[in-house]
């Protein structure tokens, strides 16, 4: 038998971490619902609202297009399908779609790049509406080269309220495991993933009066601390990013989002390199009779 490569091995391991990152979105909520007919019931629904992103100059002039989102929503206004194509300037987009619960929760979210490449998250849930069990799949060439099979162990307070979750999992004889810790309103406090029993990215979330209202993501390779900031009903405010720069910390980017009824005006300082880029997101909203 070939020995492992140590530089194959930690390739192999940041690999494993990308798809794991997106298993920590979703994990905001015993056999378990299929997940087909939720599918079927939202493909037959309407757009809500198309949102088209732009970077712009000085004087709000576009001057291209970054991505276009289209939405689909209950009639409360929850979101339940996004499909999201970023116009990337090489020679194939990415598309995202994102399929929610009720509860907006992600239990299905597909990742395409071109026929040739494309990933799959998928969670499951019981009779509780509670995820169980969650798999991701990644394709090369149509054909399935890689699973992950996702377990989920809740821990609950006498009260019957949420604590703390594991997620633990295994491919190539790497074992993962991320932790989250909930509040008493049952929303998520700090958290952090394990692989290999090397702990790869942190989390820390605080509330006031039960709101969102700052984030932090510490993650080690390569560096890098993401703080955000939000307002009274949970849209992002600021974020900032610290990396290292021969081994010192140094703030590199700052963000500042302007909000408005069908607008978004992102303005981000390059502190480094002292240079400034604008990006505006405008939201069409569509007449829907589903």
């Amino acid at each position: 038998m070939c020995a492992i490569n140590p530089n194959q091995q930690t390739l192999r391991k940041h690999q494993i971490f990308l798809l794991l990152l997106i298993i920590i979105q979703s994990c905001q909520s015993d056999l378990l619902i299929d997940n087909k007919s939720i599918i079927q019931k939202i493909d037959k629904l309407n757009f809500s609202k198309t949102t088209f992103e732009f970077s712009i100059n000085n004087d709000e002039n576009i001057i291209d297009t970054i991505s276009i989102k289209k939405t689909k929503t209950d009639k409360n206004g929850k979101t339940l399908y996004e499909i999201k194509e970023y116009l990337l300037k090489i020679d194939r987009n990415i598309i995202q779609q994102n399929y929610y619960r009720n509860n907006e929760d992600l239990f299905y979210r597909e990742t395409s790049a071109s026929e040739e490449f494309k990933s799959i998250f998928e969670t499951f849930v019981n009779k509780d509406n509670v995820i169980e069990k969650a798999q991701m799949i990644s394709f090369n060439s149509k054909i399935p080269n890689d699973t992950i099979f996702m377990e989920y162990n809740y821990k609950y307070d006498s009260k019957g309220k949420r604590e703390t979750l594991f997620i633990t999992s295994k491919i190539d004889s790497i074992n993962s495991l991320d932790f989250t810790k909930y509040n008493e309103n049952e929303k998520s406090e700090f958290g952090y993933l394990i692989l290999d029993n090397d702990t790869l990215h942190k989390r820390k979330m605080n509330y006031l009066n039960g709101k969102l209202i700052e984030s932090a993501y510490e993650f080690k390779e390569p560096f890098r601390i993401t703080i955000s900031t939000y307002d009274s009903i949970e849209n992002i405010k600021t974020e900032t990013i610290f990396i290292k720069v021969n081994g010192t910390i140094k703030k590199a980017f700052e963000s500042t989002y302007y909000n408005n009824k069908n607008t978004e005006l992102i303005i981000t300082k390059d502190i480094l390199n002292e240079t400034i880029t604008k990006k505006k997101k405008i939201t069409a909203h569509n007449t829907v009779h589903n």
